[in-house]
């Protein structure tokens, strides 16, 4: 719907596989879209002993940790802000009254919770402009900030951090594509060398002339700029 207001939506699965299968149940539509939110990357690094009596170590690096996304929700239940769309109707109208902050919460809890079939919590996706990712849930923290005088609350801000996460299937296909134990294509550049391109590749010089000898070169002092080099897998 062309100038429709897009909401921050979470979309539950109990399976993460292939393409996930039907959402595993009402999908928890914000109430009001967060002004920012932090997508975080950590780099790993091993706890590198330096040799005794040295001044420093080295930041031997491990892995890049999965993403995480952050975000504060508001939520309001005074009955003056729009609720959120009703649960499946993503492009619905949202009407005059809210529901409870309770009431939200406790969507929230039932579309990220366990699930009985899986016993654990539920695969996410989130879905909001541009971003598109599959997550689970790490942590939230609800800060109640205003209550009627029967001492419910009736506003509140939500703490969520997502963590993201990759298919088994789908990770494997990433770190195959990127070993050295399939077939590369590679086109040459001005100034490139041999040797480092098979350093980049098989983190080996070892396999230095079985490269060369693979693309029957005669020469490996030069290679042409713009021609293909065929660097071949590792037995």
């Amino acid at each position: 719907m062309d100038g429709a207001l897009l909401k921050l939506t979470i979309i539950p699965f109990e399976d993460s596989e292939g393409a996930m299968g039907p959402p595993a149940g009402p999908p928890f539509i914000v109430q009001f879209n967060p002004e920012t939110y932090t997508d975080t990357t950590e780099f790993k690094y091993g706890p590198d002993e330096p040799p005794q009596g040295s001044a420093g170590s080295e930041a031997k690096f491990e892995r890049v940790n999965p993403k995480k996304y952050s975000f504060e929700l508001l939520l309001d239940g005074t009955g003056v802000s729009p609720a959120p769309p009703p649960a499946g109707a993503l492009d619905a109208v949202a009407p005059s009254t809210g529901l409870s902050v309770v009431a939200q919460i406790e969507l929230f809890k039932l579309t990220v919770g366990f699930a009985g079939n899986v016993h654990r919590p539920r695969f996410l996706m989130l879905v909001w402009g541009r971003l598109l990712v599959t997550t689970v849930l790490e942590s939230y923290s609800v800060a109640y900030k205003l209550f009627s005088p029967a001492g419910l609350p009736l506003r509140a801000s939500m703490s969520v951090t997502f963590r993201e996460h990759t298919p088994k299937g789908f990770g494997e296909l990433l770190k195959n594509l990127a070993s050295p134990d399939i077939e590369h294509a590679h086109q040459v550049r001005e100034g490139e060398h041999l040797s480092k391109l098979v350093y980049d590749v098989y983190k080996d010089p070892a396999h230095y002339l079985s490269v060369a000898e693979a693309n029957q070169l005669d020469t490996v002092r030069r290679l042409a700029p713009g021609s293909a080099l065929y660097l071949p897998p590792v037995r």
